[in-house]
């Protein structure tokens, strides 16, 4: 018996996408904006950048990195009941490091075991969706998707009005809470009808914790063994090696903002506050961007777009504590003297206060302000970095075909977690070693423009390896006797 179609809607139809909303709301919201934890962290238990940076780097490298667990888990247990015990995995991790007695508990509690919940709770929800809806997939499927960017919008500047009132301890706690309350919306997920037919693996099997309908017998360590044997065929074709390595050298730079933005802003002289707006902007342009390049890619080549997107991206976060002095320069403003005037009004008279004041306010609001250095970066960035989260799957797909993407895609992201364990402390490291940012940003930032670049010549030697391919049917066409 097949597979029932998808229903493409009715009640329970939107009531996932509703959930799967909420569920990237919460999950990346507190993911993404977890980096404004860092300047409490290094103060309490006095460590430096890449000590403490390595809990961001193990909580987003496990959640990347938890997709073949995930997997087996909605397979088995269902939508509902793996998005519940997800939740609690991750609301567990957060109030376990409220009493975390070192930085080292704080690798295992806010690293792996709130990265395994946030990890274990994100494929369910896309699953479902997926096998609910059909001719509107993509629709439902972007309206989820942006749930992400909103998410970090909206937890970034809670989590600082947070750390304003009340202890980081109890923040922790209080973000725990809303974790937990992703339960009440993996209840929403309503299992389709099961179906009889045992070589689908759809959503209508994974209805509830019966298994009657589940492969059986040896069809697993058969497919076990079909599915290795292409991700070890796939590590020999040049095509997606290649695209493999890209996204390698984009995910070491990919999770820098969300977690030095805010503590780099301190650096700069900017509030923690501030710190905290920029990554919320960066989600916010980052929704915005997934809609107008999603549009884009309709139109225009997607590897290009890619690329071209990736290139500026690392440009942009190589220069990023440096778009303040340029503009500076540009508009020929000298910060110095103007912060130097600044200091002298107070004992000016009314009048020269007056003559200079207008002048100084010119000049010094924006122009020598690095919060306006910021803003630029961070929706730079925003835009730029969406054609990675939105885009990879459509260029990998392009690449290799249909045939060949799931596994493809489930390989890609192993690659993606190793980096995302690497990039951060790294980053720390170096700021512990030579006291600011700027070197690890222009590491990390050439890192993903040469993840564009490389992709560049790929249309080239595809058409070069067509032709050669074509060359010896011509020769055997040719000689064939009339």
């Amino acid at each position: 018996m097949a597979a029932p179609a998808a229903p493409d809607g009715g009640f329970w139809g939107w009531m996932a996408v509703v959930a799967c909303f909420m569920g990237n709301v919460i999950g990346d919201g507190v993911m993404y904006s977890f980096g404004i934890f860092l300047p409490k962290f290094k103060e309490y238990f006095q460590c430096g950048s890449g000590e403490v940076s390595t809990i961001n780097s193990i909580q987003m490298g496990v959640t990347f990195a938890s997709g073949p667990i995930a997997s087996y888990m909605t397979n088995r247990l269902g939508w509902r009941l793996t998005t519940v015990i997800g939740s609690v995995l991750a609301s567990a991790g957060l109030c376990l490091s409220a009493v975390a007695p070192s930085v080292f508990f704080l690798y295992f509690s806010a690293g792996g075991l709130l990265g395994l919940g946030l990890g274990i709770i994100y494929l369910p929800r896309l699953d479902c969706i997926t096998q609910y809806f059909d001719k509107k997939r993509p629709f439902v499927t972007g309206i989820a998707i942006c749930g992400s960017g909103i998410g970090t919008f909206i937890m970034a500047p809670l989590t600082d009005v947070l750390l304003n009132m009340y202890d980081w301890k109890i923040c922790l706690v209080i973000l725990g809470g809303i974790c937990f309350t992703n339960c009440f919306f993996g209840l929403m997920f309503q299992p389709l009808p099961k179906s009889q037919d045992e070589d689908s693996i759809g959503c209508e099997k994974m209805g509830d914790t019966n298994s009657e309908t589940l492969l059986k017998g040896g069809a697993e360590p058969e497919t076990a063994k079909e599915t290795f044997g292409e991700m070890f065929h796939l590590l020999r074709d040049w095509a997606f090696m290649l695209f493999a390595v890209s996204n390698f050298l984009t995910s070491l730079g990919y999770p820098i903002p969300y977690t030095f933005v805010p503590d780099n802003a301190i650096h700069l002289g900017l509030t923690e506050r501030q710190g905290s707006y920029l990554v919320g902007l960066i989600g916010i342009s980052n929704t915005i961007a997934r809609v107008v390049l999603g549009a884009l890619s309709q139109k225009l080549n997607r590897l290009f777009l890619y690329n071209t997107c990736l290139v500026i991206c690392g440009i942009t976060m190589a220069v990023s504590n440096f778009f303040q002095p340029m503009m500076a320069a540009i508009f020929s403003v000298d910060c110095t003297l103007a912060v130097a005037n600044a200091t002298l009004i107070p004992a000016l008279n009314s009048s020269a206060v007056t003559v200079i004041e207008p002048v100084i306010s010119n000049t010094t609001s924006w122009a020598c302000d690095p919060y306006v250095g910021q803003l630029i970066y961070v929706n730079c960035y925003g835009v730029t970095s969406a054609a990675y989260v939105l885009l990879t799957t459509l260029v990998l797909a392009d690449l290799l075909g249909a045939d060949k993407f799931t596994n493809a895609f489930g390989l890609l992201l192993l690659f993606q977690g190793v980096a995302t364990f690497i990039g951060p402390p790294i980053v720390g490291f170096m700021f512990d070693a030579f006291g600011t940012y700027n070197e690890g940003f222009i590491l990390m930032g050439s890192m993903i423009s040469l993840s564009g670049l490389m992709l560049y010549p790929v249309p080239c030697i595809m058409t070069m390896l067509a032709t050669k391919d074509k060359q010896p049917e011509e020769m055997e066409l040719l000689e064939e006797p009339s």
